[in-house]
């Protein structure tokens, strides 16, 4: 019985589970395969596809067991579909059947490219699918095809058998091999998607097939190549040829705008590959990590170089003269940026170290608790366990699996926060003060909460917590590092204790920088600045000679002598955001844009058992989207989470690309970094770099994968950590 008889609706979804729908078809070195079935059996049909002679391609006459070919209502094309839509093949049904096989051509050789041009042209009503196919002859270049691969419909016999001319299995033997033989090969073939009840039920054999066809394959619409055409030029992406696009620097999305926001500002750059010639990328190199530790671009670079320069042609009049009037231009255009004061903030190396210096200077006493989350960066709450252990405090986690509504996890933490405190009263100081309930012996003085949480890489409801510490007398601690530059941020209007963002993931300058804001009101709290500089002032020994009240941000003007370069660059970068990029406004729209589309194009790739780490109208994302990957199982041990993820790394390395992927609520997942440079397209290279990546996983090879004896023995040790 057909799949169309028996298969209800629904059935689309089922079809579309094991989906390997992107651009990334091939693995690395560009060598992947595809079973055609239908007009792009004739081999001048794919040519016009592909763009390209066909010369580094090879066909072979093959058979799809398990799958039916049905034409498509009022087409005058086919499509294919699973036997008996159980997605797998009968281990005993017969592979000559016309009901339960399908011939075709299996052509080999093929790139990423290629596999884009294959998507646009099938459209969005077939799903790209890894199957077996059982190839019934030798294998032959363009050159030196026989008759009937040059011409399809010159093939004889029933379903199954091989042309007569170039037989490498006779009749009988191919009816003798059982199936999933040594005669089996991988590769992908595109299946229906759309629904069944479009399909005629009859199934359209071969012979059939070629004969209404035979009119047509010289002939075919012109408008069905309209998609390929169009996008030609952006079929250079995942190679080096033409990284930067044409001679007029121009690169199409490949995948169409679908709602994307702010690609083009009249007077501005036009976002996506058009922008990759602003940054010192690699060529070919597929980057969808700007989040980890950012990139910033060449005019930065060059103001960076061009500062260091000037630095070494007098250090001692830069050190002694030059520096400060620089430093305090930054503070004044970081606290522009987050809406603070100028005296309110500083530049540290980077966020953990800001947060060091909150945690570390705050006075603790017994009983003191501080509240922190499950995706707390690792970083964090290794640093409050060592508080716990020096200090004394009590650490409690707020356990929160992703997705859920920020509604949620308000409600957690406030359940939280009233195990201990008392709602807060007014104190004269107006500061909030914690009081612990019953004999007040614990309560929760401090909370650390994640402006986007790093790992899942989302955006926390950090200003409505920060409102459920006050009402319970608690501090606020945010840990920004993926905040300035990928959401707006207003620390007076959130009014947060203390906020520390890093400057050099989504602000786009050098390598290290973060600000810290500590507002007036609990400078008095922060009396030093890590390391202790000699603008500290001590009230029991003041400094000789010295009359000048102790200033919290004046103690951070010279920690040491140090690099001075990568704390200056932000300037040059947020003169780039506006003068190059459009603004702030404009680059958030954007880089939420696609990170939204990337993420519903590869669910819809990678099928329906793929969950987008997100509510039904996107609260949980900002530039970075999260989304489980396919086919892997879960780690059996810490030590198999470990090779997993060296697997995955090690892959993306040699492919060329990147993005994050990191295990929460006993699930891989992966977190895309949306940047200006982007295109939707990247996401569907990385996601077909990794579904391949992941499948190897779940046949194992990632236990074959040799690793140093370094690697071997701190795999255990050695927790998996995403910037």
């Amino acid at each position: 019985m057909s799949s169309l008889d028996s298969s209800p609706p629904h059935n689309r979804e089922a079809h579309q589970c094991q989906s390997l729908r992107s651009s990334s078809l091939c693995p690395a070195n560009g060598a992947c395969s595809v079973f055609f079935y239908g007009t792009l059996c004739a081999p001048q049909v794919l040519a016009r596809v592909l763009g390209h002679k066909c010369e580094n391609l090879t066909f072979q006459d093959a058979l799809l067991p398990g799958y039916t070919r049905h034409r498509v209502k009022g087409e005058a094309y086919p499509a294919v579909i699973e036997h008996d839509g159980s997605g797998q093949t009968s281990d005993t049904e017969s592979e000559q059947s016309d009901a339960s096989s399908t011939r075709g051509t299996l052509v080999h050789g093929l790139t990423n490219a290629d596999a884009h041009a294959l998507d646009l042209f099938e459209d969005d009503e077939y799903t790209r699918k890894r199957v077996l196919v059982r190839a019934l002859t030798h294998t032959y270049t363009v050159g030196n095809l026989p008759p009937a691969l040059r011409d399809p419909t010159l093939r004889e016999g029933v379903e199954g058998a091989a042309p007569k001319d170039q037989e490498d299995l006779t009749d009988s033997k191919v009816a003798s091999v059982p199936p999933y033989s040594a005669k089996m090969s991988e590769a992908s073939v595109y299946v229906w998607s759309d629904p069944l009840d479009r399909l005629e039920p009859e199934v359209w054999d071969f012979q059939s097939f070629t004969k209404a066809k035979k009119d047509d394959w010289n002939d075919l619409p012109v408008e069905w190549y309209d998609s390929v055409d169009k996008s030609r030029t952006g079929l250079a992406r995942p190679n080096s040829a033409s990284i930067n696009g044409d001679q007029n620097g121009k690169v199409e999305d490949e995948g169409g705008d679908e709602g994307l926001v702010g690609r083009q500002a009249e007077g501005y750059e036009d976002f996506g590959h058009n922008l990759l010639k602003q940054w010192a990328f690699s060529d070919g190199y597929v980057n969808l990590n700007h989040g980890s530790y950012g990139s910033p671009p060449l005019p930065v670079i060059s103001a960076a170089n061009k500062l260091s320069t000037q630095i070494e042609s007098n250090p001692d009049k830069f050190m002694r003269r030059d520096w400060l009037p620089i430093l305090e231009e930054t503070h004044r255009a970081v606290a522009g940026i987050i809406g603070a004061q100028e005296s309110e903030v500083v530049i540290v190396p980077n966020t953990t170290h800001g947060i060091f210096n909150i945690v570390d200077t705050l006075k603790w006493e017994p009983g003191d608790v501080i509240v922190y989350y499950n995706t707390t960066y690792g970083a964090v709450s290794q640093m409050l366990k060592y508080l716990a252990d020096s200090r004394g405090v009590t650490l409690h986690p707020v356990n929160i699996n992703f997705p859920v509504p920020h509604s949620t996890v308000i409600e957690e933490t406030a359940k939280v926060l009233d195990q201990y405190n008392e709602i807060s009263k007014p104190h004269y100081t107006g500061q909030p003060k914690a009081t612990g309930k019953g004999d007040g012996s614990s309560r929760v003085k401090l909370i650390v909460v994640d402006a986007l949480s790093s790992n899942p890489g989302l955006l926390f409801p950090w200003q409505e917590i920060v409102q459920v510490a006050k009402r319970y007398g608690v501090l606020s601690l945010v840990d920004g590092a993926h905040a300035i530059g990928q959401i707006e941020v207003d620390v007076k209007k959130a009014d947060c204790d203390f906020f520390v963002s890093n400057c050099h993931k989504w602000l786009m300058s050098r390598r290290g920088g973060a600000v810290l804001y500590v507002p007036t009101r609990n400078q008095y709290l922060i009396r030093t600045s890590i390391p202790t500089s000699a603008g500290y002032e001590s009230t029991k020994y003041p400094t000789p000679g010295v009359n000048a009240e102790w200033a919290w941000a004046t103690q951070y003007r010279w920690t040491g002598t140090q690099d001075w370069t990568p704390f200056f660059s932000i300037l040059p970068a947020i003169e780039f955001r506006k003068n190059v990029l459009g603004g702030e406004k404009r680059i958030m729209e954007w880089c939420h844009s696609l990170a939204v589309a990337g993420s519903k194009r590869l669910k819809q790739r990678w099928g329906v058992d793929a969950v987008i780490m997100d509510t039904p109208t996107p609260t949980l994302t900002a530039a970075m989207s999260n989304i489980t990957l396919p086919h892997i199982p879960p780690p059996t041990s810490f030590a198999d989470q470990a090779q997993q993820a060296r697997f995955l790394v090690d892959g993306m390395f040699e492919a060329n690309c990147f993005a994050a992927c990191y295990m929460h609520a006993g699930k891989w997942w992966v977190r895309f970094s949306a940047q200006v440079w982007n295109e939707l397209s990247d996401f569907d290279y990385i996601g077909g770099v990794l579904e391949d990546l992941c499948l190897k996983i779940k046949n194992g090879k990632h236990l074959k994968q040799a690793e140093t004896v370094e690697a071997t023995k701190n795999a255990p040790k050695q927790p998996v950590q995403v910037e």
